[in-house]
């Protein structure tokens, strides 16, 4: 399967150098461009949250007033975050399949795999709650089956559930502590992400300014084109019907309607847990690692800067060449990219010897 997918990887990527150029290929800055859309995120929600209030009916109006009153601004706002969001998934999704394709999750890559698993549901909880916040007829849907399935959990004493029984049994408190998680689980979401990156050395965190400006251009577009709007307001006495899913973030809500609870968790927990031990399933064959040859180093440094796991370092010189050091690899880090011999000018057909 991995070779299949890699295939088709290669396929798209060709294509995309010929559309954008390899600078500027997406696929190539998936990391990045996930960074940007978090950020993209967190200023279009901060604008919002400027203007809106909690409460049960306060909730709805503000966030009408906001794209509405002001959708100049405001509504165009909400759009971003609604949109940015989507990609921000669209993009972890891809980054994950092109890992698995190209082999990139095992040896001493585990690390950065391991520690993306903890962002993707970061990132759904993010969203999931953010909906709630609107407080729409959609917002209603999630909020039940969200607490449907949580109560499920031997987690809470009493059932979450209970809550959106009637119209007076939801209090402005239940809003104010939705915004307060909509605000730190983003904030840990962003500690992990940085986590996920800590053993990479200079890990790219911004895409090129011109492929930032085209997402930013795109994200306007469809702005403009299909703003994001409520779905009406949110009635606890009246079962909430003809909605519209945001398929991106929540793919399995259906599934709740038709199997049992406990099904859905045990789908989730198995796939996350396959997931997980997934950089040691089946056992990783080793590639051999990089290979210095001193006849052709002159220790100018260029692989030291360009390893992405710090696998090359510079040492005294072992050989009597009148050079003072020579690259040497430390092989528990080395993940056989080819990064230093790209890197090294001594490895390019047109030079036969080291400078």
């Amino acid at each position: 399967m991995r070779s299949w997918l890699r295939a088709g990887f290669e396929f798209v990527e060709r294509g995309a150098d010929r559309a954008f150029g390899p600078k500027f290929n997406p696929l190539a800055q998936l990391g990045a461009l996930g960074f940007f859309l978090f950020w993209i995120v967190a200023v279009s929600g901060i604008y919002l949250f400027i203007f809106f209030d909690t409460g049960v009916v306060d909730a709805y109006e503000s966030v009408e007033s906001i794209t509405h009153a002001q959708w100049f601004a405001g509504g165009i706002m909400r759009s971003f975050h609604r949109y940015a969001s989507d990609l921000m998934v669209v993009v972890l999704g891809i980054h994950m399949l092109r890992e698995f394709a190209l082999d990139r999750y095992r040896g001493a890559r585990w690390f950065s795999w391991f520690t993306g698993l903890p962002i993707v549901w970061l990132l759904y909880a993010s969203g999931i709650t953010g909906y709630w916040l609107v407080w729409d007829k959609f917002a209603q849907y999630v909020a039940i089956a969200s607490s449907e399935l949580l109560d499920w959990l031997p987690i809470f004493g009493e059932p979450i559930a209970r809550n959106f029984l009637s119209p007076g049994s939801l209090n402005d408190r239940f809003f104010t502590l939705l915004v307060f998680m909509h605000i730190a689980v983003p904030l840990f979401l962003l500690f992990i992400m940085w986590v996920h990156i800590l053993r990479i050395s200079r890990p790219k965190v911004n895409p090129p300014r011109a492929l930032a400006v085209m997402v930013l251009v795109a994200l306007l577009a469809v702005s403009i084109w299909k703003p994001a709007l409520s779905q009406g307001p949110a009635d606890l006495s009246k079962v909430p019907n003809n909605i519209g899913l945001d398929w991106f973030y929540f793919v399995l809500y259906p599934l709740a309607d038709i199997w049992s609870r406990g099904a859905v968790w045990a789908l989730l927990g198995g796939f996350s847990f396959m997931l997980a031990v997934l950089p040691w399933l089946p056992p990783f064959r080793k590639p051999r690692p990089a290979v210095v040859a001193l006849d052709h180093c002159n220790g100018c440094g260029r692989c030291v800067e360009d390893c992405p796991y710090e696998a090359v370092r510079l040492v005294g010189r072992t050989d009597g060449r009148p050079f003072l050091q020579q690259a040497a690899v430390n092989a528990a880090n080395c993940v056989s990219c080819g990064i230093c011999v790209g890197a090294c000018p001594s490895s390019t057909p047109f030079r036969r010897t080291a400078n």
